[in-house]
């Protein structure tokens, strides 16, 4: 981009996030007036088709990818889908454009959807709520905290009904409040559609630099560590009571076809002290929760 600069010529990369879904453009142009205060997105159309099958179909987890791999939506190596690397690769582009300055993915905290089970499925069901892999970054007071991981989202969230392999991308604006990005993530046509758009718009601007706000200068993302969440908590039905001393509850879950567990949203708190708290219990799965 610097090389660009100075030669007075354009590297676009409109394709590299959310496919055909134009992002990168109305971050870099319409949307410089405000100050991001939030994006979040599903930024992976495969794992937002393994989830949503699941939730349908009440499958496991290696049922669907076995399945997303024979429909040619999952590589033969899923690991960079599955695993959460590829969307934590297109959060830092879309976070170094909203904030101005250079953000490396390797220091973005990342967990895929591989430990999220039928059972999950059930219990995010019962509370009229989905699970969805979202990327996030989001400035709070002054310092950004940039993640990746899976997360319970219920109807009243603008990404809850972005299903299959679509992607959706959320973005809050102070002035502008929330702005909605939402089509087809991959594929071919709609890959091949953003990559023309910046072809037409390199021919347009033939020895003109578009101005871009990212710079060589480096954000690192806040510390993980004093991050809020809520957290949906499944633990042996036997640690109830120490779960209940160690938790602020917010909401019991129980299904009637799952025995043995004891299941809870916890009220909001850091992630660091969750993880404390977590130590001292027989954790089944755990899940952040956004409503």
């Amino acid at each position: 981009m610097e090389i660009a600069k100075q030669k007075k010529i354009n590297f676009l990369f409109e394709a590299s996030v959310g496919g055909g879904i134009p992002i990168i453009r109305p971050l870099n142009q319409s949307l410089t007036a405000d100050e991001i205060e939030e994006i979040t997105g599903i930024l992976n159309g495969t794992t937002n088709y393994i989830l949503s099958k699941m939730k349908t179909q009440g499958s496991e987890f290696a049922t669907v990818l076995k399945e997303a791999q024979e429909l040619g939506y999952a590589e033969r190596n899923p690991e960079a889908d599955v695993e959460g690397f590829d969307a934590c690769r297109k959060i830092a582009i879309l976070t170094s454009l909203a904030y101005g300055m250079h953000v490396d993915f390797e220091q973005i905290y990342t967990e895929g959807i591989t430990k999220i089970t039928a059972e999950d499925i059930k219990y995010a069901n019962a509370l009229d709520a989905s699970i969805k892999l979202l990327a996030t970054s989001k400035n709070v007071d002054g310092k950004v905290y940039a993640m990746v991981a899976p997360k319970m989202i219920n109807d009243k969230h603008p990404l809850f009904s972005v299903n299959g392999v679509f992607n959706g991308i959320l973005v809050k604006g102070n002035l502008l409040g929330d702005v909605m990005f939402y089509g087809s993530g991959a594929g071919k046509l709609p890959t091949a559609s953003a990559v023309v758009s910046d072809v037409v718009d390199a021919t347009k601007h033939m020895g003109t630099n578009i101005m871009t706000l990212w710079s060589s200068k480096h954000l690192n993302p806040a510390d993980m560590s004093t991050y809020e969440s809520k957290f949906f908590v499944r633990v042996p039905a036997r640690e109830e009571e120490s779960a209940k001393e160690l938790f602020k509850i917010e909401k019991v879950v129980s299904i009637p076809d799952i025995d043995g567990e004891y299941a809870f949203i916890t009220e909001k708190m850091a992630e660091e002290a969750f993880e404390e708290a977590m130590k001292k219990l027989s954790i089944i799965n755990r899940i952040r929760v956004e409503f």
